[in-house]
């Protein structure tokens, strides 16, 4: 009769012991956050030492070759991320974060919006879409048109690996969780960054 008292308490209450144990940790995904935060200084000082040595006459190797199909690759990839985070942000409704972090977390924060009003994923659809309508110039045009068009895709990455610096920021530090649909976002910034740098230097170039 004890013995199976016993056996019986502990079909009870095993559960409530064993399963903290067997639940696996969540990865909060800060390490990856970090080395995309390297990813985009790396970028950002490529670009920045690019413009320096440019402006006095040195160059740099850059990305050529395959920056004309690359960019607006880039450009759609991150225009989808982008209306997905949109869509989270003004419906309201959870986001399919995977394994890594906790998109949730973020989206919910009151970061997710610019000035309170502006969500952040639209901000960046809208940036997306102005770097597919500048390539297409870029690539239409050879004219002043085209080379506008050039530095304009460099200007606008460059703005973009700058805001993409202070989200990273503000997951690490601030909100504490981290979004993998905005690492990912981060990361096509910084590439298209480092792909732009050639053709907007050739576009200074063709002005002299």
């Amino acid at each position: 009769m004890g013995y199976s008292a016993s056996i019986l308490a502990l079909s009870v209450f095993a559960p409530a012991f064993v399963t903290p144990a067997a639940q696996e940790p969540v990865n909060s995904g800060f390490a990856l956050a970090w080395a995309v935060m390297g990813l985009l200084v790396v970028s950002l000082l490529y670009a920045l030492i690019a413009a320096v040595l440019a402006a006095s006459g040195r160059q740099i190797p850059v990305f050529t070759g395959g920056s004309g199909i690359l960019i607006p690759v880039l450009a759609i990839v991150g225009l989808g991320v982008a209306f997905y985070l949109t869509y989270v942000e003004t419906q309201n409704v959870a986001a399919v974060c995977g394994p890594v972090g906790d998109c949730n977390a973020v989206q919910t924060s009151p970061f997710a919006k610019l000035f309170g009003f502006l969500p952040v994923g639209l901000l960046g659809a809208l940036g997306y879409v102005a770097i597919l309508v500048s390539w297409a110039v870029a690539r239409r045009s050879e004219e002043t048109a085209g080379r506008l068009a050039a530095l304009g895709i460099f200007g606008m990455a460059l703005f973009g690996v700058l805001f993409s610096i202070y989200l990273t920021y503000l997951e690490l530090y601030i909100i504490k969780a981290v979004c993998m649909w905005c690492l990912t976002s981060a990361v096509i910034m910084s590439l298209v960054l480092a792909l732009s740098v050639g053709p907007a230097l050739e576009s200074l170039q063709s002005d002299q």
